[in-house]
């Protein structure tokens, strides 16, 4: 794998969490109880490192699970999706 295949490969997850991270943001400022006290993981970390990816990965189950005991249903977790 070439130095600018690991560049690009960073810069698009980089961008990836970023977005996810500005999506959290948005339903946390929105009121979503259930994202404020599940998404701890910044966007380098979760981008730039196993430990960081794989702890964004399970706060999204847990956050999943959390709407669901709620909610009855996982309907306002759509914006997950990207």
């Amino acid at each position: 794998m070439g130095l600018f295949t690991r560049i690009s490969d960073a810069a698009t997850e980089v961008s990836g969490h970023a977005g996810l991270t500005k999506d959290i943001r948005k339903a946390v400022k929105r009121g979503d109880q259930e994202a404020a006290s599940t998404f701890r993981t910044g966007t380098l970390a979760a981008a730039l490192t196993a430990k960081g990816c794989n702890a964004r990965g399970e706060e999204v189950v847990a956050y999943v699970e959390k709407v669901v005991a709620a909610d009855g249903d996982g309907q306002r977790t759509g914006w997950l999706r990207r």
